[in-house]
């Protein structure tokens, strides 16, 4: 019975992962527990041209890495380096469904208890063996933890009972429906235990031991971070030698970078840039989905303007979603009213698209901030958003900007490097407003929803406290009945979208600039697969 829930409840999210259109090779790991991150290409370091040269793919990206915790973040840029020099129990394959990565064997004991088996022959970077200790040390850590970011992901791992080297239990508090694809999400990249406690967490961030198919060769802050073949990984061996990832912000630097070689793919490129990479003879873009959804995150704290309802509603009804997307992201978005992304499990689709996506009535906005003390206009809001962090971003603040102010808002706008906005916003001083790109990396929609169901997640951000939402969310993190499940998970997106604590303003899709001499396809959750990036024939 265990056995057939499992399989449904992974047979369910594959389904629903489909509906994303994300297109790509099969990588799903066969029964043997192969590791799907090393493709098919055995023994692809070697140079088909005979070529001793080392094969080096450079990376030109928006958004340097924070931190090098592997579970203090929720960032891109560094859960991509993290997810090329670990190994987590589980893994997206390229179309996002589920797939074991080091686990050859699991099942469902009961509601709380899954039994897991992984391989015998990973070892970390360093030569120790990567055992069910680590497992312990590395989930215990995440879910104990307070002072870590995702912390509230993780809470409902009670602990990992380790049987031997190889094989453990994980006990959960309640039942919990998406451990799995928990699993496969930022914090999950196993640590070493035994080295960690040799040295102490400090010291272990310095330069953190894992172990994929790559390791860190070197971070040098706001210039570039060098990756390199791990020659003890299980799998097969990498196909480049190196992978050095430059963070370059400003968008026209990025392009020139990529038209003068500098690097070999780019992301975030703006529309205006797509003219000039594709009529390049070395250059083409490149187009993908992702679950980024932009929004406005709208403080509701008490004494704050935006804390009355109706100021947030003027909000949304200022905006014109269509024409941001028509005309700054030239239909690389579309409007959207929830934190939630097209293809995640449990998203609601009547509030998605142009139609149901975008409210917009600026003779509306002009009246309830009427109705809210402002008959002449004058309401006071900052404003702040990033420059590089995301397609697009400060154009759109700035169009943002003159909509609010149209009806009547008095805009601080605030546009601020990329790096500082990510400080603001982790270290939640932001003030009325601030916008910002999210992805989910759990492929589940109780990653967003936190948001509206726990408010520990969001004391000091938006500081929004909805009972209904709250007893909801709870309900459905628990809820083996899948169907039921997603009703619940769209119900919170509904009551989240009428009060407001985010104005969601388009989901994004993802734009690569992509030398001639590399293939390359984005995948959903914006990774880059050393093993799926390949040279051109």
């Amino acid at each position: 019975m265990k056995k057939r829930m499992l399989a449904w409840i992974l047979a369910s999210l594959t389904i629903l992962s489909l509906l994303a259109g994300c297109g790509g090779k099969d990588t799903s790991t066969p029964s043997n527990g192969s590791d799907p991150a090393s493709g098919s290409t055995p023994n692809a370091a070697s140079d088909p041209s005979g070529s001793e040269e080392p094969k080096v793919l450079k990376i030109g990206i928006s958004a340097d890495l924070m931190t090098l915790d592997p579970q203090a973040h929720a960032h891109n840029s560094t859960d991509n380096m993290f997810q090329m020099i670990g190994v987590r129990l589980f893994r997206r394959a390229n179309d996002m469904s589920l797939v074991p990565t080091i686990v050859t064997e699991y099942e469902i004991v009961d509601d709380t208890t899954w039994k897991m088996t992984i391989r015998d022959d990973v070892v970390f970077s360093n030569g120790d063996p990567l055992t069910a200790a680590d497992v312990k040390f590395t989930l215990e850590r995440e879910a104990t933890d307070a002072s870590l970011v995702e912390n509230n992901f993780w809470k409902g791992i009670k602990d990992v009972e380790v049987i031997d080297d190889h094989n453990f239990y994980i006990h959960t508090f309640d039942a919990k429906p998406d451990l799995l694809s928990l699993l496969a999400k930022s914090g999950g990249d196993i640590m070493p235990s035994k080295y960690i406690e040799e040295v102490g967490m400090d010291e272990y961030i310095k330069d953190p031991i894992m172990a994929g198919q790559y390791k860190l060769k070197e971070w040098i802050p706001n210039d570039h971070f060098t990756l390199i073949r791990n020659d003890l990984y299980y799998g097969d061996a990498g196909i480049w030698d190196e992978i050095v990832f430059r963070p370059i912000p400003e968008s026209s630097t990025r392009v020139s970078e990529l038209l003068t070689g500098g690097v070999d793919i780019i992301d975030n490129v703006p529309p205006n840039e797509w003219e000039r990479i594709n009529t390049s003879e070395n250059d083409h873009m490149v187009t993908g989905d992702t679950s980024r959804i932009l929004l406005l995150n709208i403080r509701c704290t008490e004494g704050s303007v935006t804390a009355d309802p109706k100021v947030r509603e003027a909000i949304e009804l200022a905006i014109d979603k269509e024409q941001i997307c028509d005309e700054l992201l030239q239909g690389a978005g579309t409007p959207t009213r929830t934190r939630v992304g097209s293809g995640v499990t449990g998203f609601n689709w009547d509030l998605f698209g142009p139609e149901k996506g975008n409210l917009y009535n600026p003779e509306r906005a002009k009246e309830l901030l009427a109705e809210a003390g402002y008959p002449n206009g004058g309401c006071p809001v900052t404003y702040t958003a990033g420059r590089g962090r995301s397609l697009m971003d400060s154009e759109i603040a700035q169009m943002c900007a003159a909509m609010l102010t149209a009806v009547g808002f008095d805009v601080n706008l605030q546009i601020v490097d990329g790096s500082v906005l990510s400080d603001i916003w982790s270290s939640k001083t932001n003030e009325e407003i601030i916008q910002i790109a999210l992805s989910d990396s759990q492929y589940d929609a109780a990653y967003p929803l936190i948001h509206y169901g726990d408010f520990n997640r969001v004391a000091g951000l938006t500081d929004y406290d909805n009972k209904e939402c709250q007893a909801l969310y709870e309900s459905a993190l628990v809820n083996m009945d899948l169907e039921e499940r997603a009703k619940q998970m769209e119900e919170i997106q509904a009551i989240a979208a009428e009060d407001r604590p985010h104005v969601c303003i388009a989901q994004q899709k993802a734009l690569f600039g992509v030398s001639n001499k590399i293939q390359f396809s984005p995948r959903m959750d914006d990774f880059y697969i050393p093993n799926e990036i390949t040279p051109a024939d």
